[in-house]
């Protein structure tokens, strides 16, 4: 119900995109998640039987919902056949769905929930297999689970690597899992050839890392982005916490003192000595790999919190084929108090509060006359246009920040044209993109005259549009 009733209305920029994807049937195949607008697509065609009027976002983010679900169910299973106790299994389970990391994309349209369901499936055969009939279809899901999203290679290579280091060696086991593995780039070589791609087949696989858009990054930076999403994925943790607590201080003040009380009864109930003992399990090597190796990859691509939704999961996959649980009651308590927790300060507000839309910018950016604009968030914007008009839209007059200078303004004002821009709008929250791009955009700002000429009210409070000018001194 929390999925399906509180979905997001802030979609990050990527939603956007792929809700537009499906909505006009246009780049249904993608490289690093290669069948999820492919699938959205025949899933919205499928609602609209039934609901003409249906929003591709809306069926997109219904779609991530119930896949949602599934994993739940799915990592119940695992834990039950890990011989996990019911009611640990129930809660461990539940833990796993209220982790801030996965219910902030079950309630949009991104690619990260979907990919979990069929690693959990693949992982649920591979688990004390009777015969070789579910290896093959545990490399199969691996398979899918990697053309959902590429990222599940390290899942599924931690399981490849488990047959590998398995005593004895069973070489028949490695070939009826890896047989089906082979689908994967058969399948992108299908969609290398269909795709009328001027690249060569290597460079169409790295997708982005071809373009120079996505790279490795060792740095403090990349160090310190990893720690806080981490943490991060299990509940929210941002600066816009704060403002939550200033607008909204009673309701705030009551989750907090739930929260507390929620988790003196877990430690009152739990007797932490006898309850937890150590369970020889063949799996946990396993599971600890794949955790590490997602983890190393997404401190290498720049601390990226995307690419630690699966990490709830492993980690109680872990736990659980690392320690025998008997009565272990605290579980119960933290899942409560980080539901109350994540819901409160992340997924009710998202659902309500506009807190990163920009409703304003896309109706400048829609207007019939040409005027040229240069958004805080031209990705954003320029995807919510794209997604009212279709591909193809010419964007010429949306300028990017990036990539501006004081000449090609003053280029653009010769010639007598608008600029409209929000960039003087800073809000004093520090997030991820703060710390990575830094404030040093606005610097060329100081060289003409802004004029407010409209307005937008948000969750940070009154925010203006700007015309820019050349300065008369």
């Amino acid at each position: 119900m929390i999925y399906i009733l509180f979905q997001t209305e802030n979609a990050m920029v990527d939603s956007w995109y792929y809700s537009a994807c499906v909505k006009f049937k246009s780049e249904l195949f993608n490289i690093h998640h290669l069948i999820y607008n492919y699938l959205g697509y025949y899933w919205f065609s499928l609602l609209k039987m039934f609901h003409p009027n249906v929003e591709a976002i809306v069926a997109l983010n219904l779609m991530n919902a119930i896949a949602a679900i599934t994993c739940l169910y799915l990592i119940n299973s695992c834990l039950l056949k890990l011989k996990v106790n019911s009611t640990n299994a129930l809660w461990l389970s539940l833990f796993c769905g209220v982790s801030f990391g996965f219910m902030r994309y079950a309630t949009d349209a991104e690619t990260y929930i979907l990919p979990i369901v069929f690693s959990l499936a693949s992982t649920l055969l591979f688990i004390n297999p009777k015969n070789s009939t579910p290896l093959f279809f545990s490399g199969l899901l691996g398979a899918l689970s990697i053309m959902f999203h590429q990222v599940h290679i390290w899942w599924t290579l931690a399981m490849f690597i488990s047959l590998l280091v398995s005593k004895p060696l069973n070489l028949r086991k490695i070939l009826v899992f890896s047989i089906p593995l082979l689908s994967i780039p058969m399948v992108y070589w299908l969609v290398f050839n269909n795709s009328h791609k001027t690249t060569g087949f290597i460079q169409f696989l790295l997708g982005e890392y071809s373009k120079g858009n996505a790279g490795i990054d060792i740095s403090l930076k990349a160090l310190l982005l990893t720690c806080i999403n981490l943490l991060r994925t299990f509940f929210q943790i941002h600066g816009n916490i704060w403002v939550l607590f200033k607008s909204y201080w009673l309701l705030m003040s009551v989750s907090i003192i739930s929260i507390f009380i929620t988790l003196l009864l877990g430690v009152k109930k739990q007797n932490f000595k006898s309850n937890i003992q150590f369970e020889k399990n063949a799996y946990k090597t396993l599971f600890l790999l794949a955790f590490v190796l997602h983890l190393l990859f997404a401190f290498i691509s720049s601390g990226n919190a995307e690419f630690m939704v699966m990490l709830p999961f492993l980690f109680v996959l872990y736990v659980a084929s690392t320690f025998r649980l008997n009565q272990f009651v605290f579980i119960k308590y933290l899942t409560l108090s980080i539901l109350i927790w994540n819901l409160t300060l992340a997924i009710i507000p998202n659902s309500f509060l506009n807190i990163n839309r920009v409703d304003k910018q896309v109706a400048i950016s829609l207007h019939p006359n040409k005027y040229y604009t240069l958004w805080r968030n031209k990705p954003l914007v320029e995807n919510q246009v794209t997604y009212k008009l279709g591909f193809g839209v010419s964007n010429n007059t949306m300028l990017s920040s990036k990539l501006i200078d004081t000449p090609i303004i003053d280029s653009i004002l010769l010639k007598h044209h608008i600029i409209y821009t929000d960039l003087p709008n800073t809000n004093g929250i520090l997030n991820r993109e703060k710390i990575i791009t830094g404030e040093n955009e606005l610097k060329f700002l100081l060289n003409y005259q802004l004029n407010k000429c409209d307005s937008f009210d948000n969750f940070y409070g009154k925010n203006y549009i700007y015309s820019i000018q050349k300065r008369e001194d």
